[in-house]
């Protein structure tokens, strides 16, 4: 049981709810139970995202930083094309090679790390304006020029910057509330199968496999967690040691 992430208990709670909730209920330690699991799956799912699992911050930094990539390839592949074009004016030329070592000196810069990005585009922004009249000289379709794409690409990394704080101000004030929460869900999922197991023992009306009804798919969730934990101690123990794969655990019931 341990093994459960809050992920994990969001979508095991989610269909006890809704796929298993008869079966929850045959008991009478499912009825004890179920407004006390109902109150900590309102309290999981007010988390923010990057409590839970974090997949949908980190998939908004990715969207972000696709953006701002994409935006400054497009600059530099613009710029080379007129340093390279072999009749442009040496006025014309000029401006790009100051564009370029302005703002995106190489596309390297491009595979840097999202701190990295975000403080040069901090920096950067600080001489947007004075390259205004260089980046107006080329205008791109859509009535608009290279202003509009450099100020684009260091907006997006501005918000690489705002949402690394966030993620961080996140991680900080709900590590410990969010920690306990698991623990508290954890002992009250524990507890519940202990007495469930005490009633189908003395009860012969219920059925002999409502623990699998009301529990199958947290035991599916918690098999993976636990093998990986399995694996991850069995490493520390004996480095270069691969522990061979066994059948799923299920769900502890302490």
């Amino acid at each position: 049981m341990q093994n459960l992430t809050l992920s994990d208990l969001k979508l095991g709670l989610t269909d006890l709810f809704d796929k298993r909730r008869s079966a929850l209920l045959r008991s009478s330690s499912g009825k004890t139970y179920e407004p006390m699991l109902a109150r900590k799956l309102a309290e999981i799912s007010a988390l923010p995202p990057a409590v839970v699992g974090g997949r949908a911050l980190a998939a908004e930094l990715d969207e972000t930083d696709a953006g701002h990539d994409g935006l400054g390839k497009a600059v530099w592949h613009m710029t080379e094309a007129y340093l390279q074009h072999p009749q442009i004016s040496p006025e014309t030329a000029a401006a790009a090679a100051r564009i370029r070592r302005a703002f995106i000196p190489a596309l390297s810069e491009l595979r840097a790390s999202y701190a990295d990005e975000a403080t040069a585009a901090i920096e950067r922004k600080k001489i947007l304006g004075e390259h205004r009249a260089d980046l107006e000289r080329f205008p791109v379709a859509g009535g608009e020029t290279l202003y509009h794409w450099i100020s684009g690409f260091l907006g997006a990394g501005e918000r690489l910057h705002s949402m690394l704080s966030d993620r961080a101000d996140v991680r900080e004030t709900s590590r410990k509330g969010a920690g306990a929460l698991r623990a508290a869900t954890i002992g009250l999922l524990s507890r519940l199968r202990a007495g469930l197991a005490d009633e189908v023992e003395h009860t012969p009306e219920l059925p002999r496999d409502l623990d699998a009804q009301v529990f199958g798919y947290l035991d599916e969730l918690h098999g993976p967690r636990a093998a990986a934990a399995r694996a991850k101690k069995a490493k520390k123990a004996a480095p270069g040691a691969a522990e061979p794969a066994g059948p799923a655990a299920p769900i502890e019931t302490a």
